[in-house]
């Protein structure tokens, strides 16, 4: 998740939940512990969904996953395996997980600054070099991050980096 404002680094955001251990449950319906909310967008392997955790009201994102073939639930499961080892300031954390009726759903932090790219496209938006090198700067930190981990990210591209927060 890219935070920018001019001042960085001395302004960090605490996270919206401590780092968890997710465990995915198995035949579990998602629905009792949250409410499934107006969507929120469209991708190669699923659909994300707003949600809210029924216990603690916390907004989340739910990553809804069909899983007709055996490798589309294979990928999805390792993507949680993966996530659940990624406790980063910089990379969306997951929450919880669950493989229920022929769907794996990735319970996931919300960011609401919507995507780099569009960002950095609007034309009401000014991109000085100071705010560029703050970007590129969070982003090679998330991915060192994984790097150390001895994980590559295969997709990575300008649309997928979220932004969690901007101030100027």
């Amino acid at each position: 998740m890219i935070k920018v404002d001019e001042n960085y680094p001395a302004q960090e955001l605490a996270p919206a939940f401590p780092y968890r251990q997710v465990q995915l449950k198995q035949e579990v319906d998602p629905r009792q512990s949250f409410d499934i909310l107006p969507e929120l967008g469209r991708g190669t392997f699923g659909t994300v969904f707003l949600c809210r955790d029924k216990t603690s009201g916390l907004e989340l994102a739910a990553k809804i996953v069909p899983c007709k073939k055996k490798k589309e639930r294979t990928d999805a499961l390792r993507e949680i395996d993966i996530m659940s080892c990624l406790h980063h300031p910089r990379l969306i954390q997951l929450y919880d997980a669950f493989d229920y009726e022929n769907k794996v759903y990735v319970i996931l932090e919300l960011v609401q600054g919507g995507e780099l790219f569009e960002r950095v496209i609007d034309d009401d938006f000014v991109l000085t070099e100071k705010a560029c090198a703050v970007f590129m700067k969070q982003i090679c930190e998330g991915m060192e991050y994984i790097h150390s981990r001895s994980i590559i990210h295969l997709d990575m591209k300008v649309g997928r980096n979220s932004v969690g927060y901007i101030v100027f």
